[in-house]
């Protein structure tokens, strides 16, 4: 442990008495016998007075000046800014009883005058019991020893990097579990991270304030700058039906979704507002600390009916720890085919992905090179039609695709001519009709248009009745009066 420590230390600034020592080592042993007392080239060191702290060049030449000495050329080292340790002689020397240099600074254990050297890290922990397991361990407080690193402004961008990583940071689970430790320790994060650590991952680093206490800082950056970041996935992500049931775990914790996707990740898929309330609760493009986990919408042609298969696809989850891409498949097989059930149910929210245009890219007219209907549908489809198994409304203007086929085929009246043919051949069907148009007036509409009942329906023709028992006017009426006016020339109710 003391080894570990000694080689941290050794990264780290020190005061600018200890860095005195390194441009180069003063010869401490030579000038022994010239100084009873530390304190004649360092007076300002008990009182902490920087200006003091070392000789200055006039001091010197009062020997080295050419005629008793040679003449040396000697400036006291410029000021580096703050280091990593965070000490004070004033202080110490307030709270040890009896302390001299030679209690940190003896060369060695060795206390002979004028043996100096840099304090090393045994002679700290002599008097500061280590309570943690190790130097770098979890259970240890950084802040009692260290600042944080955006204040150890006299730290280079090499020592920065070459700070030693804590076991712990080994982990294969770390990258997924370090946020809780951080949550609890975040000064003992801030010893060696800046914000820009984690804003190389973090999606919304910009928004979480354990991150944002952090500070910026300029030799992160560059550090960081380039880096790939690492997602690994997590246990739930890697469900066989996670696609179609991830907006259960967003709703209920979004700042989670947040810490590796950005609002533009989840609108690869959520193209309509079904979920807008949650995406806008993500970070976008311009606030995120990252661009973070990028999905692709991948489209496999299949050979089934049911048409292509989507699925999602990540590029950044082939990174290290984590080397398999993964696909998040949103359709079953032949989803195609079966979706109206779901779609219906309101068990699936189909808007959350899918704009109206979508359906109606299919769902509108008879579209070349997108067959819905198997092999020789035209000679079974009339079951279907009347059986109401399908809408085919959602696809067919039924009145002109439908009639120009039937009309061909016998099954449609002519123009301008009340035909039994199509209804079964019924000889009084015209005074039979009113039930069945009730029940399903869209079976009507495949060969009649509304001109073709207001012939008797209205008050320019026959003026008969079509409404059933117990239809209610005036409530029909305060839901849409115009309705009225297609067979009535006047309010039949006397409103205007």
């Amino acid at each position: 442990m003391m080894r570990r420590i000694a080689r941290v230390l050794a990264l780290i600034a020190v005061p600018a008495l200890l860095l005195a020592q390194q441009r180069p080592t003063f010869p401490h042993k030579v000038h022994e016998t010239l100084f009873p007392t530390c304190l004649g080239c360092h007076a300002g060191v008990p009182s902490g007075d920087a200006a003091t702290a070392l000789p200055s060049p006039a001091v010197c030449a009062t020997c080295h000046d050419d005629a008793t000495m040679p003449r040396v050329d000697w400036k006291a080292p410029a000021p580096r800014g703050a280091g990593l340790l965070a000490f004070s002689h004033v202080t110490h020397l307030g709270k040890v009883k009896n302390a001299g240099c030679e209690s940190c600074h003896a060369a060695g254990g060795d206390t002979k005058w004028m043996n100096v050297a840099r304090a090393a890290p045994e002679r700290c922990t002599a008097c500061h019991a280590h309570q943690a397991s190790t130097h770098l361990g979890d259970d240890n407080k950084c802040s009692t020893c260290h600042r944080p690193l955006t204040a150890a402004t006299g730290l280079s961008e090499q020592r920065v990097a070459a700070f030693p990583k804590p076991p712990t940071h080994a982990a294969p689970d770390f990258t997924s579990a370090h946020g809780k430790a951080a949550r609890t320790t975040n000064a003992n994060c801030a010893t060696c991270h800046a914000r820009e650590s984690c804003a190389r991952c973090h999606v919304d680093a910009n928004r979480s304030t354990v991150i944002r206490a952090l500070g910026t800082d300029r030799r992160i950056a560059r550090l960081v700058a380039g880096k790939a970041p690492s997602y690994p996935t997590p246990a739930d992500h890697l469900t066989a039906d996670f696609g179609l049931e991830h907006g259960t775990a967003a709703k209920a914790n979004v700042a989670r979704c947040a810490t590796c996707h950005a609002r533009a990740s989840c609108e690869t898929c959520h193209t309509a507002d079904g979920a807008l309330a949650i995406l806008r609760r993500l970070p976008d493009a311009r606030e995120a600390g990252s661009r973070g986990v990028r999905l692709q919408r991948v489209v496999a042609p299949s050979a089934s009916p049911s048409g292509p298969s989507f699925s999602l696809a990540s590029s950044q989850h082939a990174q290290k720890p984590d080397t398999t891409t993964h696909k998040v498949q949103v359709h079953p097989p032949a989803f195609a085919r079966s979706h109206g059930g779901v779609a219906s149910s309101g068990q699936s929210q189909c808007t959350n992905c899918h704009a109206q245009r979508f359906c109606t890219d299919c769902h509108v007219g008879e579209l070349a090179g997108r067959r819905y209907h198997p092999s020789n549908f035209v000679s079974s489809h009339p079951a279907k039609a009347y059986g109401r198994d399908t809408e085919c409304s959602s696809c067919h203007t039924t009145e002109a695709f439908c009639r120009s086929c039937h009309k061909q085929v016998g099954v449609a009246a002519k123009s301008g001519v009340r035909s039994t043919v199509y209804h079964n051949a019924q000889p009084f069907w015209l005074l039979e009709h009113g039930r069945a148009a009730r029940q399903d007036l869209t079976n009507c509409t495949t060969c009649h248009q509304q001109a073709y009942c207001l012939q008797c329906h209205s008050d320019v023709g026959s003026r008969i009745n079509p409404h059933g028992p117990g239809f209610d006017a005036a409530r029909m009426a305060k839901r849409n009066s115009q309705i009225c006016l297609v067979c009535h020339l006047k309010n039949p109710l006397g409103g205007k």
